[in-house]
């Protein structure tokens, strides 16, 4: 992420820099016995089942005769995967490091808003996407929930982490209605909070450009994306895109596209900004869903999309600075 001021010109600048991310989020030495906390995305498959991808691979040109084709998921950022024998996908989870994942096994899974259920693995799956530079090929699984009622009206993209059962006789976790509860909010953001933010990234905007180029837009009003969101100790963030547009339609054309992470506290203010893009540079971003990681930790789920490359990472929120300066957890892309 650290070349998004070349805007993914080819669709392999996203995809790389994920991936560098990803390895880097995933080199933790195992202590003793124990395994390092891991965390992964997933998201809707149908009406009770979530998809996981554990792993990166290379498939190359080893992709199995029979693998099934299934259908395309709900959430659309993990493209199109196909049903993979267990005796292919062990070849891969023999690598160091690699998640060791078979059918039955349960897996707890982070919605949003504190609420957790149980998955179990029923099949596995794979999604292909070798190149020889850029795109990398994903291992994982369809799990179902052992409690469907939990995924109603929820945001379809979630985080996935391994399952502990605590030791016996442990006391149970009691509910505190009053605790902060780490989300996305859905409900529209207030229109004079809009106003507000959008005259913030318009006064951004206006010194991350030549003055040449302001002026094409000093008559332009953005079409602006507001999302709000709450952290472990229960204040407000706020995530705007703005888009500067020539004209409105599906037809539009772009000139600037500015992201800003926003506090309201004490009053509305920028913590941060998304390197500004133009042209072939990143088309949007936007939160997706919001988790408790525990330990006071929030995890963010956000879309990338530019010209010709897309993907949804999941990262560690930090105040002050964009994504390039969030921790990366796991990721999941693909470029043309």
């Amino acid at each position: 992420m650290k070349t998004r001021a070349g805007m993914y010109p080819a669709g392999i600048l996203l995809a790389g820099s994920l991936f560098i991310g990803l390895l880097l989020s995933q080199a933790v030495s195992i202590v003793g016995q124990t395994q390092p906390e891991r965390f992964w995305l997933a998201g809707r498959y149908d009406g009770n089942r979530i998809i996981v991808y554990f792993d990166r691979v290379k498939f190359g040109s080893t992709r199995p005769k029979d693998a099934v084709k299934i259908p395309y998921p709900i959430a659309d950022s993990f493209f199109n995967p196909v049903g993979l024998p267990p005796s292919y996908i062990s070849g891969f989870q023999q690598k160091p490091g690699a998640e060791r994942f078979s059918i039955g096994d349960r897996y707890d899974l982070l919605l949003g808003g504190g609420a957790v259920t149980t998955v179990r693995l029923t099949t596995l799956v794979g999604f292909e996407s070798d190149e020889a530079v850029g795109n990398d090929s994903f291992i994982g699984a369809l799990a179902t929930a052992e409690d469907p009622d939990w995924l109603l009206f929820t945001k379809n993209y979630y985080v996935v982490r391994r399952h502990v059962e605590p030791p016996p006789n442990s006391p149970q976790a009691r509910f505190d209605p009053n605790a902060p509860r780490v989300e996305l909010d859905s409900d529209p953001v207030r229109f004079d909070t809009q106003a507000q933010i959008a005259a913030l990234v318009t006064a951004r905007m206006k010194t991350a450009f030549t003055p040449p180029d302001v002026k094409k837009v000093e008559n332009i009003s953005p079409v602006l994306n507001v999302q709000r969101f709450t952290i472990p100790d229960g204040n407000s963030r706020y995530f705007a895109w703005a888009d500067w547009r020539v004209e409105s339609g599906p037809n539009y054309t772009s000139i600037f596209r500015l992201g800003a992470w926003i506090s309201p506290l004490p009053a509305l203010r920028i913590l941060a900004v998304e390197p500004p893009s133009r042209m072939d540079g990143v088309q949007n971003e936007k939160v997706l869903n919001v988790v408790d990681l525990g330990k006071g930790r929030t995890g963010i789920i956000v879309n990338v999309q530019g010209s010709d490359s897309r993907g949804i990472l999941l990262l560690e929120y930090k105040d002050g600075v964009a994504l390039d300066g969030m921790r990366m957890i796991h990721a999941v892309s693909h470029g043309e």
